[in-house]
């Protein structure tokens, strides 16, 4: 199992990063995916189910996700299943004196064939992950 936490500070309301990141046809923006797309029906909240599209050594792979946990402006839990890994982790969001506080914290476990090889790829995957906060904090902030 890889641990991911990172934390960044982004001069943007609360609100305003939450709804960003809770709208997951925003994740291509800040995130290495190609596409995505909700297949539940309904408001974002629990249970909320999506697929996305990525690229990893040249294969295309379909990732799907579901939130597991949703309490607005404050958090945002997923599960992601994928036929190379599953990663189960969250968002947390808190107000600064100059906007907020988002931090991250998950588990990525590489499954079938790759899983021999979780601790070779464990630095690549996290700076995978944690080079997606100075992507999200640069959208917001322009």
């Amino acid at each position: 199992m890889i641990q991911i936490s990172n934390s960044i500070e982004i001069a943007c309301p609360q609100i305003q990063v939450f709804e960003f990141v809770a709208d997951v046809h925003n994740n291509p923006k800040w995130m290495p995916v190609q596409g995505v797309q909700k297949i539940s029906e309904g408001a974002v909240g629990v249970g909320t189910n999506f697929k996305q599209e990525f690229f990893l050594m040249g294969a295309r792979y379909e990732l799907l996700g579901v939130l597991t946990e949703f309490e607005p402006h404050q958090k945002i839990a997923f599960s992601y299943d994928s036929p190379v890994f599953v990663w189960k982790g969250g968002y947390s969001f808190e107000p600064t004196a100059n906007g907020t506080r988002m931090s991250a914290i998950g588990n990525v476990t590489l499954t079938g064939p790759m899983k021999m090889m979780e601790t070779m790829f464990a630095p690549k995957i996290r700076k995978l992950i944690n080079d997606t906060a100075p992507n999200l904090k640069k959208i917001l902030e322009s």
